[in-house]
């Protein structure tokens, strides 16, 4: 090997060891951010509007409702949004409402331009409903019994203005299986969620779709659902729009307790996950195009090398055998940690090349599928001019008071 061609290993080697040690770093740190609910006594009860768009979940709606309507928690109302549903998804919804005097089914109206059909959908749920606490949830998740009542308690008790909850999956599909492992292992290890709960970044906040609850008047402060419209990474969005308001948030693994169903098809896990990483990345061609390449050098250059060293392939510097070992090491910790807090099984940490190798074919074919205009979501082409997403989002100057502006006339005492 000669004197260039060794630099350029060591150099890449050190970016692999520097991304890994901050990975396992900050897996570490966010053990305690990224807790578990703890639940509590509740002084307040109030009404709790669950709101639910549904297009075509013949195949989940009902676990859904069925599992809302076992819930401790009963100050609820649950409005369910069909939208334009080809499947018999409105006949298996009709009973719900006929049978249950909290449960209402909205007809959605007309898709208006410039908006995507799940915003749309929520922004009518909204427009609809009379809770002071919101909960928009996935049609495919199902929540245990007690979780609505202690994501209220913990909403109430420590005076927030936003709750999600990260969910476990359910699939029996290999591909949706190992990529929903490394969106556990983002949330766990990438993102420092320790230091976004004291900070006003934007960029640093999570949420997850399935789980979202939020006070009506931390909603309205950020402009709901009609500042988001044509945005199709609508939780991340609300999080973001949420911390640069300064409104106190928390983010909780479920525990078990909050399940969502996976892809039933490799064809529907790339586009479901296709749908999202190309925006979440600001649909920034060159963005993805470096993260690509920082996230598979990471991956696969030290377990190549020690792999070829270990066959006698190749020969490598000792320094560089040393980094390479530390970078596997860091990255396994960073997995493992994830592992604990969000259950991925030891087989995919072990495995965690696979997982990434997985995400990375899905990455191109997020760019491509909407860049050319050939992704396609519930029927509904996503293309590069889909998404509206702000980069510095209107919000109050002022520190909104989460527990303040809440009307009595909705709680139980």
């Amino acid at each position: 090997m000669n004197l260039l061609h060794d630099n350029i290993l060591t150099l890449l080697l050190l970016v692999a060891f520097a991304c890994a040690v901050f990975f396992a770093a900050n897996g570490l740190f966010n053990h305690k951010a990224l807790g578990r609910l703890a639940g509590g006594d509740l002084r307040r009860r109030p009404l709790v509007s669950i709101l639910i768009p549904c297009r075509n979940e013949q195949e989940y709606i009902s676990a859904c409702l069925d599992s809302i309507l076992e819930q401790k928690y009963s100050h609820l109302e649950i409005l369910v949004l069909d939208d334009h549903s080809e499947d018999e998804s409105a006949n298996i919804l009709s009973p719900y409402a006929n049978e249950y005097d909290n449960v209402t089914i909205i007809q959605g109206s007309s898709l208006p331009e410039g908006w995507t059909g799940k915003n749309w959908a929520c922004h009518q749920l909204y427009a609809a409903s009379r809770g002071d606490v919101l909960l928009y949830c996935d049609a495919d998740t199902q929540i245990g019994r007690d979780l609505i009542q202690d994501a209220v308690a913990e909403l109430e008790n420590r005076a927030l203005g936003f709750v999600s909850i990260f969910p476990e999956r359910k699939s029996g599909n290999v591909f949706d299986r190992w990529v929903w492992s490394f969106t556990s292992w983002v949330i766990a290890s990438w993102v420092p969620l320790w230091l976004a709960y004291q900070t006003r970044l934007g960029v640093l906040a999570v949420g997850f779709g399935q789980f979202l609850m939020l006070r009506r008047n931390a909603y309205e402060a950020i402009g709901g659902y009609e500042a988001l419209r044509g945005n199709s990474l609508d939780d991340f969005e609300i999080a973001r729009r949420i911390q640069a308001a300064g409104i106190d948030w928390r983010v909780y693994s479920s525990g078990g307790r909050l399940t969502t169903a996976g892809y039933r098809s490799t064809k529907d896990a790339i586009e479901g996950y296709g749908k999202s990483i190309f925006p979440v990345l600001g649909r920034n061609g060159l963005t993805l195009f470096l993260a690509w390449l920082l996230l598979a050098n990471v991956t696969w250059t030290p377990v190549i090398l020690l792999t070829l060293e270990a066959l006698q392939l190749i020969t490598i510097t000792p320094d560089q055998l040393q980094l390479a070992s530390f970078c596997v090491m860091a990255i396994l910790i960073s997995w493992a940690a994830a592992a604990v807090k969000l259950r991925i099984s030891a087989l995919t940490t072990l495995l965690y090349p696979v997982a990434i190798t997985f995400v990375l074919y899905a990455a191109v074919t997020s760019y491509l599928g909407i860049r050319f205009g050939t992704m396609i979501w519930k029927d509904r082409i996503i293309s590069e001019t889909d998404d509206a997403m702000v980069q510095d989002p209107h919000v109050p100057e002022e520190h909104l008071d989460p527990a303040s502006d809440t009307p009595a006339s909705n709680s139980e005492s």
